[in-house]
């Protein structure tokens, strides 16, 4: 009885949104042949003159079965009015002091840059004077190779070649 009741219950929800041609015409406030040409177009249907509200809305605010030039024309202002808001949040952004000038950035990682290579210069000493305690001729040859290391990368950073790391045997 229990599951009588519920498929009962199932089947009445589903008919639920179940209209006629004549009341879904009324209902979207639209003449036969319009809805004969959302039909056209696909719009589901769920027999014949029998329309289901929900999935007919459903499908015609979807936005993707629609091609008409006042259709393009609404999407375009609306695109264009969200772009000329972005617009205005740069332009307002830029009054409000929240972007810093090409000037301020180029001259900010010029230093940073400049401190960077010094310190990268800087690297072959460091490591020389900490080996230099245990074997000196190795101390040299550490410093030799960081400092030739660290060149390499520096000239082709500068190149604006992306730094590869080369090994002995690739260098042959």
């Amino acid at each position: 009885m229990a599951g009588e009741k519920s498929s009962r219950a199932r089947v009445t929800e589903e008919n639920k949104f179940i209209f006629s041609t004549a009341d879904t015409c009324d209902f979207f406030q639209v003449s036969r042949e319009t809805l004969s040409n959302w039909e056209k177009k696909g719009a589901p249907k769920a027999g014949r003159g029998k329309w289901n509200i929900k999935t007919l809305m459903e499908w015609k605010f979807d936005g993707r079965h629609t091609d008409s030039p006042g259709v393009r024309k609404l999407k375009a202002e609306a695109a264009l009015k969200e772009i000329k808001k972005e617009q205005e949040a740069i332009r307002l952004a830029v009054q409000e002091g929240k972007f810093i000038s090409v000037e301020q950035v180029t001259r900010e990682l010029t230093r940073k840059l400049a401190n960077l290579k010094k310190s990268m210069l800087a690297m072959g000493h460091l490591v020389a004077s900490n080996l230099a305690s245990l074997d000196m001729e190795a101390a040299e040859i550490a410093k030799a190779e960081v400092d030739k290391r660290v060149k390499e990368a520096l000239t082709e950073m500068a190149e604006g070649r992306l730094y590869r790391g080369r090994t002995k045997k690739k260098e042959k």
